[in-house]
Parts: C-alpha cells; structure tokens; sequence
C-alpha cells in the first residue's frame, strides 16, 4: 500500500513503492477526516536478517505510538504493523530492522516511495526505558524522530560541527523531538515538535543558531508538519496553541499482523481488439510466458491469469505453483489461449484479479501472504461495471501491488492509451507503472516485475543480435551479497534460434542438476542458480545454423537480450520521483536508494537515461552531495542519490533507467552518529532501477468508500 495525495498517508516501505497508509482506516483508504478522531498510520517493517521473534519490536512501535500521538496533541498516532522476514516484503517495507546495535537512517519525505524506508537496529531500539546494553535507549524516540524525517519531511533541530546549533538548549526536557537522539539523555524524553517562533512557549522554535530544520524548511517544525501533510496527504493537523506534556486520552493499542513467505500474483492481460495491430498479443504473451516460466514451483508461490475485455474472465484461476503437475505449463497455455475482443473493462479486470487473490481458485485466501497483480493494457477504460478508481480502495485496503504495463502510443489516432490511470494506479499502490512504446519491449518489462514482485533486483540489460552460426559473450557480476542468480535470455522473433551456456568465473561450464534449474523454451532461456558462486560470469549466446554464405538465403540476425536477476536479501536499488505527477515546467525531483547488508551506501555511481515521451533520451547523474540548490539532494553520504531535471515542457510519460555501480562504496552516514562510528567499506555490486513520471496529468481520485475504524 501507498501514502498518497487523496487523505492517505502511505509508507510503502515503496515501493512504490510503498506502504503505509494514514488514514482513518485500518489498511487504507480516502475516507474524509472525522474531528477529534485520529489519523492512523500503518507501517509495513522488514526484518533483513532471520529473526526468530516478529514480535520483539512490538513494544518499541507500542510506546512510539504514544509519543506520536502525545505529540500531535492526540491527533495522530500508528495503526497496524505489518511484519516479515519474507525477502519478498523488502521493497514493500517503511522500516528495515537490522541486526546489532546502531544509529538510525531515513529518507526525508520517503512516506510512500518505492524503495525509501527507515533504518533501525534491534539492540538499540527495541528498548523503551534505558534497559539496553548501553543503559540508556528508547527506541520510541528514535522511531518517532525518524518518523519526523520520513513521513513530515523534517530536518534535524541540531548541527554538529565547528558551529554546534539546537532549537534550544541541550538540558531542555521539552523540545524538540528533532532535537535528539536515541540514546542522548535527556533529549529523547521530548514529547514535542517546536511550535512557530515568537509564540511565547517553551517550545517556540529558535531560529539562530541556524539548525537544519531552519536552513532546509525556514519555519519551525509544526509549520512544516501542518503545510506538508496538508499538501502531500490531504489531511489535517492542527498546530497547538499550548504545550501539553502529558498523554491525551484516547490512544488505541497498535495492531501487529505477520506476514509468511507465501507468494499471491496474478498476471493480467488486456484482450481488446485493439491488441490485435503491432504484433501486441503474441508479444504480450511472450512476456506473460516468460513471467509464468520464471515463478517458483513448490515454494508456496500462487499464480493466476485474468484477462479483459468486454469482460473480465479468470482464465487460470489462481492455484499452487508446482513441478508436478507442472503449473507454468498449464498457465502458459492458458495464457496463449486466450482470445481477443472488442472493449477494454480496465476496472472489471482489476476486480477479478483482486478476487482471485482475495480467495479465487484452488488457493484459499491467505491474507499473511505478499501479493501483487501484473497488469497489462493498451487502451482506454471504455466499457465494465467498475471503473479503476473504484477497485482502488480495496487494493489498497488489501495491501495489493499492481505493477502496471502501458502498451503502444497516448497519441495513436485510433488506439490511443491511457497512461495516466495506469500510473496512477501503480503509483497508489506503491507499485511501477513501465511503458512500452513497442510489444518487442514487453519481456523485458516481465523480466523486471518478475524480480520486483520478490523484492529482488537485476543487472543491467544486455542487448545484441546473431546471424545463423554465430557467437556472443555477456559478462554479468554476481557480488557476494547475492545467494542465488538467474540468468536470463529472451528474444522476440525467429522462435527456437538461439542457444545459451553459461560459465562460471573459475571457467567450468554449467550444467543442469542440483542446485541449478535450466528452463527453455522458443523465446527464453535461463538458469537459475542457488549458492551461486560469487565473480564475473558469462553468458555465452550462440545462433543455431550453418554461418551465412554469399550464396545463402538472405536472413535476417536474431535480436536478443540478456540479463541477470538476483536474490540478495538487505540489497536493494531503486528509483522513484519525488512526486508521480508534475506539471508542465515543474522541477522533476528524481531519487535513488542504495542499501546493501541492509544498511545504505554512499559513493557509488548512479547514472541512467532519462526516455522523454517524443522518444529522445536524456543522460542523468545523480547526487549524494548535500547540494539542495543543484541537485535537490538533502544530505551529504546518506545513500539517498539525487538529480533535478527541469527539462518537463512536454506532456506525457518520461521514464527513468538508473545503473547503479558500486565500485568504492562505503556505508552511508547515520542520522544517529555514535562517537568513534567510521564508515566500512561495501563489496561490489552492480544494479538497474527504473521509475515512471508524468507531466500535464492528474492523479485520478478514487470514490470515497472506506469507514473510520481503530487498528487491528
């Protein structure tokens, strides 16, 4: 789920991303604001190493919920946490939990991006009244200043340096949450954000010296907190006109719901007429072959297939992925029988795939499962009993991803595209949206989400084309983050033309057996890897057929791609906007999140292209520098990589392609720095991310249906 503009607060912990909600519902929802009762905000927490007790933070986020809602004078609090070890759930995630005992880290205003999320350490913050090692945590402290980075888009009220500054003095017990730190004594006794200055309170905010808060937002914390959550959640908090210490009545217990490593998904297919021209539907079910093919049997993943039309029908109802008998066949085949027709239902196919996943087909419904449905369209909604927006609340309700393909061009005389409610819709549920200008594109775009929808990345995309005889090599980095690769081989024409073998770095040459599952098929071929061993790898390519004479046939090569998907658990590389919808001439804010060994990461390079909507790319870079002022980054050696792009005139889809290469990279600054803390060197790795914007679209708001209800 995903904080967004319409009344929700989503901390897609998001990916996306994207994953928690504040609303005044128990997932989430657009529900209007009700006086005087709170806005609750449910997270979604990763643990990235093997926790054995879920529970054990449940008491820091119990008493953290006390603090936020003590003060926000009872006007906000947390709601529902949902919480796995599934690596699986990491993209979904607003909180990672680390192992150890260190400093926290956050992305500011990250609530609800994809791939943004808070940092924390069970030994340190898991305490709640100076009970640790060290004799002086409270991990309710941490959490909600962390919080005040993350979903209020705070700066931190002190300044270390040649020039130390704080909102006001350090042996203050009052203000400002901003002003501390988990185990700095007494600042994290603070129960309040500072309050504008000249207000005649304790916790009036000083202005000089100047803090980060004042340098970065120019107002004290309550003006921040009341204009940013006004203008990004559509929801308000009221400023406080006394300074009340004390807890107000009211708070409600938070909810705790653990999520397994069962996997839900459904593949949606587009079957209008309008398919039928471009070669779009042998190319569309190419990469929903593809996607199938690449799913887990006998792991407790579940796969279904939904198609629309002027209907939407299940044509593989959602069931078990197993070897025997094989599921991938019996979906591949489903998926090349279907048939086209004429409308295009958008929202009934929607509906239907969340019913699949809600408890349709062999599968019972299994709400401790991570879920996501990959739909595909490219047209306009025309036809249905539901409209998108209205199957919107219950995605999200549900905690249902839906990463989302347009297909074909916006400006097609005869088909033309809906791109705007396709990004919308994965955008509030903290999914992708991806465009395909061409259907050659398609497997790709499945490769991508097939990793995505498993909180895995992927190596950069290869291309290259072979003539009959031929032969090509790809390198591909596994790091030693990674525990199990998948390389990947997909063409879109001349079925059953190529070949792939794959070495190792020590040279031997890989054969199918234990711990190596090798899959072919007319348009792909991979090898998924397990304990893979960690070095450069090579894909060796080879065009079946005699090489070409003079005499021969003329024929044309076979165009192909190449590329690798990795399990790494803690490893995470993604891109998103600050914002999914611009106007034209509106500064683009463009960001990247690096972490690996679940901590993030400093000095790597982030570079990509930039696709505008007329087809011409652009090349980025993008910063860790501490330059707000040129590249929009915050925070100098955070792991947050930053680019503004001011280039938005023209309407339409601009896509980003990040590469993410770690060559010299370090651990990234904490927020909390303890005394001595030095940043370690991080392995090598090397990643692709991609993100979706729009410019001259709107966000399109979904109906309000959801009720006020406490969390569960």
């Amino acid at each position: 789920m995903s904080l967004r503009r319409a009344g929700i607060l989503a901390l897609l912990l998001v990916v996306c991303a994207v994953a928690i909600i504040v609303t005044r519902t128990t997932w989430a929802g657009t529900g209007t604001v009700v006086p005087g009762t709170p806005d609750y905000v449910n997270l979604n927490l990763y643990y990235t190493y093997a926790e054995p007790n879920p529970t054990i933070m449940r008491n820091a986020f119990q008493e953290a919920s006390r603090l936020l809602y003590n003060s926000t004078n009872g006007q906000m609090q947390l709601g529902t946490i949902r919480v796995s070890t599934n690596s699986a759930f990491q993209n979904k995630a607003d909180v990672w939990v680390n192992s150890g005992a260190d400093g926290a880290y956050t992305a500011v205003a990250g609530l609800g991006t994809p791939g943004a999320h808070t940092t924390l350490f069970v030994n340190r913050h898991r305490w709640t009244a100076e009970d640790g090692p060290l004799g002086n945590e409270r991990g309710q402290f941490g959490i909600v200043h962390e919080f005040g980075h993350y979903g209020f888009s705070l700066y931190d009220e002190y300044k270390y340096g040649a020039t130390s500054a704080y909102c006001v003095s350090s042996g203050s017990s009052t203000c400002c949450i901003m002003d501390g730190g988990t185990t700095v004594h007494p600042q994290h006794h603070r129960t309040e954000w500072c309050t504008p200055t000249g207000g005649g309170l304790t916790t009036s905010h000083v202005t000089t010296p100047m803090t980060n808060q004042q340098a970065y937002n120019g107002c004290s914390c309550w003006q921040t907190i009341a204009s940013y959550v006004s203008s990004a959640y559509g929801i308000t908090l009221t400023t406080p006109a006394t300074v009340v210490t004390t807890d107000p009545a009211g708070h409600s217990d938070i909810g705790w719901v653990t999520i397994g490593n069962r996997l839900r998904y459904v593949i949606t297919l587009d079957r209008s007429y309008s398919m039928s021209v471009d070669n779009k539907e042998p190319l569309a079910k190419q990469g929903a072959a593809l996607f199938t093919n690449l799913c887990y049997p006998d792991v407790g993943e579940s796969l279904g297939v939904v198609s629309f039309s002027n209907t939407a029908v299940a044509d593989f109802p959602i069931q078990e992925v197993t070897s025997s008998p094989d599921t991938r066949a019996q979906a591949v085949t489903a998926i090349n029988a279907i048939a086209l027709e004429n409308m295009t239902a958008l929202g009934d196919g929607l509906r239907t795939s969340l019913n699949q996943i809600t408890g349709g087909g062999a599968v019972p419904a299994d709400s401790s499962a991570v879920e996501a449905i990959v739909l595909l369209s490219d047209g306009v909604h025309n036809f249905g009993a539901e409209s998108p927006s209205a199957v919107l609340p219950d995605l999200r309700a549900r905690g249902v991803r839906v990463f989302t393909i347009g297909l074909g061009s916006p400006t097609h005389p005869t088909y033309p595209l809906d791109e705007s409610t396709l990004l919308d819709i994965s955008n509030q549920t903290g999914a992708l949206y991806s465009h395909a200008p061409a259907a050659a594109d398609l497997p790709g775009i499945y490769l991508t989400y097939a990793a995505e929808v498993r909180g895995m990345d992927t190596s950069p995309e290869m291309s290259g084309e072979l003539s009959p005889g031929a032969t090509k090599e790809h390198k591909i980095l596994v790091d030693k983050f990674t525990d199990e690769q998948t390389f990947v081989l997909h063409w879109p024409y001349n079925p059953d033309a190529l070949q792939l073998r794959l070495r190792r770095p020590d040279g031997v040459i890989v054969t199918p057996g234990p711990g190596v599952e090798y899959l072919a098929r007319k348009h792909h071929i991979f090898y998924r890897v397990s304990k893979v061993q960690p070095g450069t790898w090579t894909m060796v390519v080879s065009a079946k057929g005699r090489p070409l004479t003079t005499l021969a046939a003329v024929q044309k090569p076979t165009a192909y791609k190449v590329q690798g998907i990795a399990h790494a658990p803690g490893l995470s590389c993604k891109a998103a906007p600050r914002q999914a919808f611009y106007q034209p001439g509106q500064v683009a804010q463009l960001r990247a999140f690096v972490s690996a060994g679940g901590i993030p990461v400093a000095k790597v390079s982030v570079t990509g292209k930039l696709r505008l909507p007329n087809g011409e790319r652009v090349s980025l870079l993008l910063y860790d520098d501490g330059n707000m002022k040129e590249h929009g980054d915050d925070r100098a050696d955070d792991g947050v990589y930053s680019a503004r792009f001011t280039a938005t005139r023209a309407p339409g889809t601009y896509q980003l392609e990040l590469v993410i290469s770690n060559r010299l990279g370090v651990t990234a600054t904490p927020d909390e720095v303890d005394r001595g803390w030095k940043p370690r060197p991080v392995a090598p790795f090397v990643r692709m991310a991609r993100c979706s914007f729009s410019v001259g679209r709107q966000a399109v708001k979904p109906p309000s249906t959801e009720k006020a209800q406490p969390p569960r």
